[in-house]
Formats: structure tokens, sequence, C-alpha cells
């Protein structure tokens, strides 16, 4: 295997980790920009306040999740 292939694999690798850490933190960022303001405080409180919140962070997170056990195997 050359240096090159060994390099675009981890290349890959690497950009699958962001995307998984990108997804879980979507939701978070999310909350913090509707809120106003940076208040770690109030960021559980915006992910339960309604079905749409809720969703969306169950969503993230399951695709999140699944593309870690991918990046496992």
């Amino acid at each position: 295997m050359s240096t090159y292939n060994i390099q675009q694999n981890v290349s890959e690798q690497t950009k699958r980790k962001l995307g998984v850490v990108g997804l879980a933190a979507l939701p978070v960022a999310a909350a913090m920009y509707s809120s106003g303001s940076i208040a770690i405080e109030q960021v559980p409180q915006i992910l339960t306040s309604g079905i749409f919140p809720i969703g969306f962070t169950v969503m993230s997170w399951a695709i999140a999740a699944k593309l870690a056990l991918k990046l496992r195997k």
C-alpha cells in the first residue's frame, strides 16, 4: 500500500469523524443560536421545549451514532 493510499484513508476517516461530531453538536449549536445568547444552562430547556427540537435532536444524534458505529467496523 502506498503512502498516498494511507493518507487518503486517514483523511476520509478524519472527515467522517468530524461529520459525526458536527451532527452531535448541531442541535446544541442551533439551541444556543435560537436563544440569542451563549448560555449553556438554557440548552437542555430549549432542546426539550417542543416536538420539533426534540425530534431534531433525536434524529441528529441517531444519525451521528449510526455513523460512529460504522466507523468502528
